[in-house]
């Protein structure tokens, strides 16, 4: 990620910096066997199309609701007809929509990096140290069943939030990894590891937010503050321990921001709440076993 930080600074191509994809590296490589890396092609596939689709409706319309809304759409669309596990593929439609980016480098940007991860992914999984110091991983790349009720939640959501952060101008309320947690936190409840923390993955994302602001605002050079950031949410998840990759493209977030400011983990702490919340109610009203978790 230092380096993809690097070349956008030295090309001046920003779009090579896909902040999700500090999420998917972090992941990838901590479980080789997992089921984001169990299917290198769909690592590289399934972003590359909700990019693609994310930067045609971003050119089509400009930032709002109902732009917002499709690119979700979309999003899932594919996600579905590929039976892709990489949910942080709706992150990489969302971002073009949110940031206004309506240039066509960043569907290629995204590409060019997913296939640079798949690579090192590839040789990462000859070398035996990756199963003797990481494990296996889960497997599992099945798609969450009941699909008609969870997918109809996480699109309300967007919906709800969307509302909000247009009429108060925070548009970084409803930010792209936050649609990647709600989808995997309503699809996946019994599995994914934050879905049991609602107190805890707020927290830790504002947290990870600030040190991205404070990172980028008070080092001069991107590239060390891009390292600075992977290192201190590295700690920060160590010490809660929590898996919450999307953490790590929440501090990078603030990097491709035209002008990142105090008010982005406002806007973070926001968001994530509102998401607790929304999966606590979800959950009682469709499996009436609210979570408690902290």
């Amino acid at each position: 990620m230092t380096v993809v930080v690097w070349l956008a600074g030295f090309t001046g191509i920003s779009y090579l910096l896909f902040p999700e994809l500090a999420a998917l590296t972090h992941e990838v490589l901590q479980r080789p066997n997992g089921k984001w890396a169990s299917q290198p092609w769909k690592l590289v596939v399934t972003p590359t199309c909700t990019a693609v689709a994310g930067t045609l409706i971003g050119n089509w319309r400009p930032y709002g609701v109902f732009t917002v809304t499709l690119a979700v759409c979309a999003a899932i669309a594919v996600i579905r007809v590929l039976r892709s596990p990489v949910a942080p593929a709706i992150s990489a439609g969302v971002l073009p929509i949110v940031l206004g980016v309506t240039s066509w480098r960043y569907p290629v940007c995204v590409l060019g990096t997913l296939c640079g991860l798949t690579l090192m992914l590839l040789a990462w999984k000859r070398m035996p140290i990756s199963r003797l110091l990481l494990g296996a991983g889960p497997t599992s790349g099945t798609l969450p069943a009941n699909q008609s009720v969870w997918v109809g939640s996480v699109l309300c959501f967007v919906v709800a939030i969307g509302f909000v952060a247009q009429a108060t101008g925070l548009r970084f309320i409803l930010f792209p990894p936050l649609i990647v947690m709600a989808y995997e936190m309503l699809g996946n409840p019994e599995t994914c590891p934050w879905a049991n923390k609602l107190v805890t993955f707020p927290l830790v994302s504002t947290v990870s937010a600030a040190v991205g602001i404070w990172a980028i605002r008070s080092l001069q050079s991107p590239t060390l503050a891009a390292a600075v950031v992977l290192v201190l949410v590295s700690i920060i998840l160590r010490l809660t321990k929590l898996r919450l990759p999307p953490a790590f493209a929440i501090g990078l977030i603030p990097f491709v921001m035209r002008a990142p400011s105090e008010l982005y983990p406002v806007s973070v702490a926001a968001g994530t709440c509102s998401l607790s919340v929304w999966f606590f109610s979800h959950q009682w009203l469709f499996s009436k076993r609210p979570s408690n978790g902290s």
